[in-house]
């Protein structure tokens, strides 16, 4: 079986490690972090039993073939058409295809693709739609080659349609905010009311949590992106005494109090927080460590979001060194190299 898996680039040995320990495989093709490969066992239901740190995602290919440079509209086309029909797929189905186009440099975009493709399946009597899916067609164009996949729709779940895409959203997002959602989505968080945001500066980690429904205490010497965070339609106050930023949090989405966030000024029993969020900038055990001190303001059970910086591409080794430095406070759920992740990996645990 055929598989296109998304792996961590920074950590590949990491990756090829736990994809070796899931399945035996082979690489038959590659692009940096996105491979091809070739396996007896079914990896999708090696992925289900476990929580993978480094493989991002998998998706089941049904074909292979090489691309024409002289006709590459139409060999491809002619691919996907051989594929939707090997598959069974019947033209009273509705299609949904979408098209991932890794590094052909040919002057189309997968959009194009995607309507040029779809126009010739109605041509060809199918029935292709974005908005009410039966069947979710993909095809992957990676080094001269075309690679198809199928899957029900109900079964890949919207969640899995844009695997290889950047977010649209990209260019009015930060990165932190895009580490912060797709965190919020991995472990599956679903926690509101007050944050506590160490190492808050510029801000993407606030105003994601903030746009989610959190009162944020941010907590940062540097001053926050407030141009960003106003133009958000966010209510934010930068104050310096703790106790002006706890009164002030009732009547503000953000309060940024200018402190150091390893030497917290708040006492035991001021505040209850629902969530702890760490995107400090100092080594793992450093960064455990402060995480650790505010362990007292939050309610038993609430989510801490933490990212784990790793000096070399050792990850595991940094990994381990963060579990024993927060063992004391907190319960580790998972950790999870993100796609917006680069030389890091985000840690998720619930205090005790």
């Amino acid at each position: 079986m055929l598989y296109l898996v998304r792996i961590s680039a920074f950590f590949e040995k990491s990756s090829l490690d736990e994809l070796g320990r899931m399945a035996r495989f082979r690489i038959v093709d590659r692009h940096l972090h996105d491979l091809v490969i070739e396996t007896g066992s079914d990896l999708l239901k090696e992925m289900r039993k476990r929580k993978t740190t480094f493989v991002y995602s998998a998706f089941r290919l049904a074909s292979a073939s090489k691309i024409s440079k002289k006709r590459y509209l139409d060999s491809i086309y002619a691919a996907l058409l051989k594929a939707v029909k090997s598959s069974g797929i019947g033209k009273e189905e509705v299609i949904r295809l979408e098209c991932y186009d890794i590094n052909s440099r040919e002057g189309y975009s997968a959009k194009d693709l995607e309507v040029r493709f779809g126009t010739r399946l109605i041509r060809d009597g199918y029935t292709a739609d974005l908005s009410d899916p039966e069947r979710f067609v993909y095809l992957v164009l990676l080094n001269g080659n075309c690679y198809l996949g199928e899957e029900l729709y109900n079964d890949i779940g919207k969640a899995a349609l844009n695997p290889l895409r950047s977010y649209s959203q990209l260019a009015r997002t930060s990165r932190a905010e895009m580490k912060m959602a797709e965190a919020f989505k991995a472990f599956g968080i679903k926690a509101r009311g007050i944050a506590i945001d160490l190492g808050a500066a510029p801000g993407g980690w606030s105003r994601f949590l903030a746009g989610s429904g959190f009162r944020v205490l941010a907590i940062d010497t540097a001053d926050l992106d407030y141009d960003s965070l106003n133009g958000a339609g966010l209510r934010v106050k930068t104050v310096a005494s703790t106790k002006v930023a706890l009164k002030e949090l009732e009547g503000h989405d953000i309060v940024h109090l200018m402190a150091r966030a390893g030497a917290p000024a708040i006492r035991r029993g001021e505040m209850k927080a629902d969530l702890l969020s760490d995107d400090m900038n100092v080594d793992c055990v450093s960064s455990a460590s402060i995480a650790l001190r505010y362990a007292p303001l939050l309610r038993r059970g609430a989510p801490l979001i933490m990212t784990i910086k790793c000096m070399t591409r050792n990850a595991p080794l940094y990994i381990r060194q963060t579990r024993r430095a927060l063992r004391p406070g907190f319960s580790i759920i998972g950790t999870k190299a993100l796609p917006s992740n680069r030389q890091e990996v985000t840690l998720f645990a619930r205090k005790r």
